[in-house]
């Protein structure tokens, strides 16, 4: 949203093809949706919503029962390759990296690969496990965003850079 807030033009594509999301994030049904696409029941004009200017969400849709075949398609790399042409950023929705093939065909199809984990439920040797898988299918890890995480009681945050943690509130 802040990337469309920016002037930028955003394409979101959920292609989580076991447990999609997306649609519920952005308050929309999940009837029609980038699976249609690829199989040739829907256009891509026919899919999809655009919850804030300049912000287009394509939903799943109907649950395939090949997801990995359907990503590893030629027609889902050409549907990729006009997302770029149209959009200035496209984001794919992928499912977690090791519980099946689909997040590493998606990260070859990619520029780049930002790796989301739960800070209270995600161990680290799954995120271990996860960047080794990504590194074995040449994918371009960008980075990782750490969601769920608790703040302290006392209100401060903290981060580190190159051996210097900074605690908010605490003076420079």
């Amino acid at each position: 949203m802040v990337l469309a807030q920016a002037g930028k033009n955003v394409l979101i594509v959920d292609c989580d093809f076991r447990k999609p999301v997306m649609h519920r994030f952005f308050g929309m049904r999940n009837l029609y949706g980038v699976v249609d696409v690829l199989v040739g029941e829907r256009k891509l004009e026919e899919v999809g919503a655009e919850p804030v200017k300049g912000l287009k969400v394509i939903p799943v849709g109907y649950i395939p029962p090949n997801p990995t075949e359907l990503l590893g398609a030629p027609r889902f790399s050409e549907l990729l390759a006009s997302f770029r042409e149209e959009f200035d950023y496209v984001l794919v929705d992928a499912p977690p990296v090791g519980l099946v093939s689909d997040p590493a065909i998606l990260a070859t199809q990619g520029d780049g690969v930002l790796l989301i984990s739960d800070a209270q439920n995600t161990r680290k040797g799954s995120v271990r496990q996860a960047m080794r898988s990504l590194e074995v299918v040449g994918a371009n890890v960008l980075g990782t965003v750490m969601n769920n995480v608790e703040t302290s009681k006392g209100g401060y945050y903290h981060y580190g850079y190159r051996g210097y943690t900074y605690k908010e509130g605490m003076g420079p």
